[in-house]
């Protein structure tokens, strides 16, 4: 059997409020019978579950709330359902949905039994053939006429170029829309992708995008799940996504992975194409969000998003310089050098670990804040040190001299807006540096902490690859 790592947190349902209590009234509504039981999901995006009595049978009930209100992605929440119910119509296994919640946004649906992240399989027999299944599952996904999707509003793009970058696209504009701070990383990731958009594919179909997201449940799987990003495209995509999933989820050996799909399927996909759709889903993972570091609702987990938009847009990053062939290397760490007084942190977390509490969510709130200590803490030690390190950096790309942080930004982003492909190895070299002092500052800090650590798994030559081609 799979492991089930979700924590939860049981509700009285007796005094519910809030989103709690909107989520089970609709639910009872719905049903038209209250939920046998009610809790919520103990991570950084709002979800519930319910068990729920239909037609005399018990059946468990996931609701899965938005990323928040001022997260704008490429597909809408009603969309997304109705994904969902091109794929039930098509038999590719997912979970059914009920319906959405207007209020808080979200989307009802079935819970299909099993866990995720297939590594925890002890059986090597059970675990490939749980992965090999999910291969099979994505050819019947890509084999869907994507007029269907397109029936709900998803774009389809006028011929293969114009479909790969589809998603690219969307978050490229929505990232040019709402942030408001220059980020020169962001409009460096944008045009490269931009520019290199490969021609010559020929395939099109509905691409997950965050691939690797299944369930399963003894040695069979049960259902893909979290369709969010998805988007009609390049499957080849499909397979850059499942790097980034495979920083928390292993999967095993992509490339592996790959040359079963090509064996379904008949297609070639090449090493650099796998890079180039892995720069692009990374980076404009990160893109989408940047505006909220900058502009974060009251009760966004930010320390969490700070940690994924790091780490995506490292990896983004990291798929830029493989694609181009530059193996950047890493700066000095930062030198600690305390700019504020040290006991601040232990004298914080004495505070905070004084408030007992047996609401789960005021407990969470009280170790998140703890570990936005923790890292308000290492930017006191090495702080100095980063922003030394960054001015000084920013002098050596733009030659401007700057003193603040604010003054070396703008000088960076403007600097990339007017660069042209002369300067990508540059700017790889640049950004990586400031990646790489960024990363360093989050270490220890949070439950996501962990993305510090990881990176992308490497792809080998593959037989498609010829005379540099990416088609």
């Amino acid at each position: 059997m799979a492991q089930d790592t979700v924590q939860r947190m049981g509700m009285d349902t007796a005094n519910l409020s809030g989103a709690d209590k909107a989520v089970h009234d609709w639910i009872a509504d719905h049903f038209g019978v209250a939920p046998l039981t009610f809790c919520r999901q103990m991570r950084w995006r709002m979800a519930w579950e319910a068990d729920v009595t239909v037609d005399g049978e018990v059946r468990t009930v996931l609701v899965r709330g938005s990323r928040g209100d001022d997260y704008v992605g490429p597909m809408t929440m009603r969309q997304e359902a109705s994904v969902h119910e091109v794929l039930e119509r098509h038999g590719v296994p997912a979970p059914r949905v009920y319906g959405v919640i207007d209020e808080p946004l979200a989307i009802v649906m079935e819970k299909i039994p099993g866990g995720i992240n297939s590594e925890l399989i002890a059986d090597p027999k059970q675990r490939s053939k749980v992965r090999r299944e999910f291969i099979e599952a994505l050819v019947k996904l890509h084999n869907i006429p994507v007029a269907e999707f397109g029936e709900f509003g998803l774009k389809l793009g006028k011929d293969p170029k114009e479909s790969a970058f589809t998603l690219y696209q969307s978050s490229i504009d929505i990232v040019r829309e709402k942030l408001n701070y220059p980020v020169g990383y962001v409009e460096f990731a944008a045009s490269w992708l931009e520019r290199k958009n490969p021609a010559g594919r020929q395939r099109v179909g509905f691409v997950t995008g965050d691939a690797g997201q299944f369930m399963y449940d003894g040695d069979r799987l049960t259902g893909l799940i979290d369709f969010e990003v998805a988007y009609v495209g390049d499957p080849a995509a499909e397979f850059a996504g499942m790097r980034l999933r495979d920083t928390t989820e292993p999967l095993g050996s992509i490339s592996e992975l790959c040359d079963y799909y090509e064996s379904l399927t008949g297609d070639r996909i090449s090493k650099a194409l796998i890079e180039y759709h892995s720069a692009g889903f990374a980076a404009t993972n990160s893109m989408l969000m940047w505006p909220l570091i900058f502009d974060p609702a009251p009760d966004l987990d930010l320390l969490s998003y700070l940690q994924f938009t790091i780490a995506t847009s490292r990896w983004g990053l990291s798929g830029i310089a493989e694609f181009e062939g530059i193996k950047p290397e890493n700066p000095p760490e930062p030198v600690a050098s305390a700019i504020a007084f040290p006991a601040l942190l232990p004298h914080h977390n004495h505070w905070i670990s004084a408030i007992k509490t047996d609401d789960g969510t005021a407990r969470y709130q009280l170790d998140s804040a703890a570990d936005m200590a923790k890292y308000l803490e290492r930017v006191n030690l090495y702080g100095g040190s980063v922003l030394a390190a960054d001015l000084e950096d920013a002098r050596l790309l733009t030659g401007e001299q700057v003193t603040t942080r604010e003054q070396a930004d703008a000088a960076v982003d403007a600097y990339v807006r007017r660069a042209g492909p002369e300067d990508d190895a540059k700017l790889i070299r640049h950004f990586h540096r400031w990646l790489y002092r960024q990363n360093f500052l989050l270490k220890g800090c949070g439950h996501q902490s962990y993305l510090t650590e990881t990176n992308l798994q490497y792809i080998p030559p593959r037989a498609a690859d010829s005379n540099g081609a990416i088609a």
